[in-house]
């Protein structure tokens, strides 16, 4: 564990490089990191043990050091689990059908749930404490949220909404004003909120975001993914209410190398990220001084097509706080750049999403305006286009 002046407090050493057994590790990389809401000097991770390479596992942190550590047999991937403070438990997504739920003072094993879809990837409680659960598609999964119906039956579920590639899961779970979700759509860069019903609430545009987690105040923390080496944000809300009136503004970090593959949690004045071999602890306010580069998308587009990344279902969009450059490759194609009115950008009940054009360009625009950006095509095209943001 060290102290860094801008990074905060580092976590753990990952040795992907390296052979572990020349070079001893506790890990060799994390897939989620959140506080103990019980004891919020306490770290639980999910980590890619060095003693069991390709294998997964959960630890226990206090000061640096390891205090709980259990080994399993499923293989390494980018999972989450969930804490359930109330009953002192650990539900823990597998990357399989199977759920473990553990013991959350020592991590001993305590059921196996076994779901009839593969590929779950992250799970969550609800305000009456039913499981919910995502089937991730780059998991073997089907794109699918899910709700467990059957009681003492985790066999009988209910598929709730069906997403491109969710990447992430998380439940608010207050009563009575709680009660909704969150899940990260990384396939159309959008999260999605809704109601324990599985009523859309609405939907905020993120580029290539992969994690999201509610903050304590009904606020929320998204990450983008380690997309190449462009897009590494991490953003916070301001309070976010059931009212369609309600904005949003927020913190934006660019960590560059030091990438924030997801918003892992949050607790009072400070903030956990993942980053690639590790995870770390940053103190409120995130410095956001940093410009930020969102690769917008490259390849061949028809007319009126909006530039995405292959790969995706979706536009990328240009979350642009303060001000920015949309940049394009080669300089004379003929691009249209439009934004989002701006009370849409909210989780908000029924939201209409509307969007405006703010002109048409060849090879770069400035935007002033704080919003959500896309851009399309004006005529068939090979294209590269970047936009390049002040937070």
């Amino acid at each position: 564990m060290g102290d860094y002046s801008l990074l905060g407090t580092n976590y753990g050493v990952g040795l992907h490089r390296f052979s572990p057994k020349r070079f001893p590790a506790v890990f060799l990389d994390v897939s989620d990191a959140q506080y103990n809401p019980l004891d919020p000097g306490e770290i639980i991770a999910g980590i890619h043990p060095a003693e069991q390479p390709g294998r997964y596992g959960v630890a226990k942190f206090r000061d640096g050091r390891v205090t709980a550590k259990a080994l399993m047999q499923y293989s390494w991937g980018g999972y989450e689990f969930y804490i359930d403070a109330e009953e002192n438990l650990l539900y823990v997504a597998t990357g399989t059908n199977t759920i473990e739920v553990r013991d959350l003072e020592n991590l001993e094993l305590r059921e196996r749930i076994t779901v009839p879809v593969s590929g779950v990837t992250s799970v969550a409680l609800d305000s009456e404490a039913r499981l919910w659960f995502i089937s991730n598609p780059m998991s073997g999964g089907d794109g699918g949220l899910y709700l467990v119906t059957g009681g003492d039956s985790p066999t009988n579920i209910r598929r709730i909404r069906e997403y491109s590639i969710p990447a992430s899961l998380d439940s608010l779970r207050i009563n009575p004003w709680g009660r909704k979700l969150l899940v990260a759509d990384y396939g159309r860069h959008v999260v999605e909120c809704i109601s324990e019903e599985g009523e859309s609430l609405g939907t905020i545009y993120f580029p290539y975001v992969s994690g999201v987690k509610w903050t304590l105040d009904e606020r929320v923390l998204l990450s983008s993914g380690k997309y190449g080496k462009h897009v590494f944000l991490l953003l916070m809300t301001g309070a976010l209410h059931n009212t369609a009136r309600s904005g949003w503004f927020g913190y934006v970090a660019d960590y560059g190398t030091q990438a924030s593959n997801r918003a892992d949690a949050f607790y009072l004045d400070r903030v956990l990220i993942q980053w690639y071999l590790g995870f770390s602890e940053l103190q409120l306010p995130l410095p956001k001084n940093a410009p930020y580069t969102i690769r917008v998308g490259s390849g061949e587009f028809g007319e009126g097509e909006y530039i995405g990344e292959k790969g995706f279902h979706s536009f990328t969009p240009i979350l642009v706080l303060n001000e920015g450059y949309v940049i394009s490759r080669p300089r004379n194609i003929d691009l249209e750049l439009e934004v989002m009115v701006p009370y849409h950008h909210i989780i908000a009940p029924k939201p209409k999403i509307e969007w405006e054009s703010m002109g048409e360009f060849r090879g770069k625009i400035r935007v002033e305006v704080p919003g959500i950006y896309r851009v399309r095509t004006l005529s068939k095209c090979f294209v590269e286009l970047y936009a390049v943001c002040k937070p």
